[in-house]
């Protein structure tokens, strides 16, 4: 059977006194918010461990770079810094959301609710990565140009810090929209309990 949304999954029939009733496939439905939450926290898991590698990584070659540089840059070391930073925040980040887990009940509304809040995480913490960008390009900028390095060798930099600019926040919309489905959703389903006295 194809996995629907919950619009989707309604049968509307007309009673004796012409008012539509809603049947809906309760299974079906279990699987695709099933199928939903695991989807958020499989997205969110993915993005912290991401975040946290590449963090570790990027500021371990860039300070690595900096003591092994007849003349290291202040500008590298607070970037090596940041990144460290973030990724420890990333890690506590983490701790927080997964403690917060087991608080969710196995009903159909209790797993709606646990994706509801790992897409929330997701968009808290696309936001703040759109920020972090700022300054580490600011960073990295005034770090080649110390380096008295040509203008010109500073222009692709810009571009690629414009660019990730741009679709960070394209990502962000995606995360903003998928987050206002699930509470949608939510609410459609919330509804129909309340009408069916379930």
């Amino acid at each position: 059977m194809n996995t629907m949304e919950f619009e989707e999954m309604k049968k509307i029939w007309d009673t004796q006194n012409q008012k539509p009733m809603y049947v809906i496939d309760e299974e079906v439905l279990e699987r695709r918010i099933q199928s939903k939450k695991q989807y958020a926290s499989h997205c969110t898991n993915y993005t912290e461990i991401f975040l946290i590698i590449v963090n570790i990584v990027a500021g371990a070659f860039v300070l690595w770079g900096q003591l092994n540089s007849d003349n290291g840059s202040i500008y590298m070391y607070l970037m090596s810094i940041i990144m460290f930073f973030t990724a420890g925040f990333v890690i506590i980040w983490r701790y927080r959301r997964k403690k917060k887990e087991n608080r969710f009940d196995e009903s159909m509304v209790g797993n709606l609710d646990h994706a509801i809040q790992n897409a929330g995480f997701q968009v808290r913490l696309s936001k703040i990565m759109r920020w972090y960008i700022l300054p580490i390009g600011l960073l990295l900028i005034l770090g080649l140009w110390q380096s008295k390095n040509e203008v010109w060798i500073l222009i692709p930099f810009l571009i690629f810090i414009a660019l990730t600019i741009w679709g960070s926040r394209w990502e962000h919309q995606i995360y903003v929209r998928r987050k206002q489905q699930l509470e949608k959703l939510r609410m459609t389903l919330t509804g129909y309990e309340a009408a069916s006295g379930g």
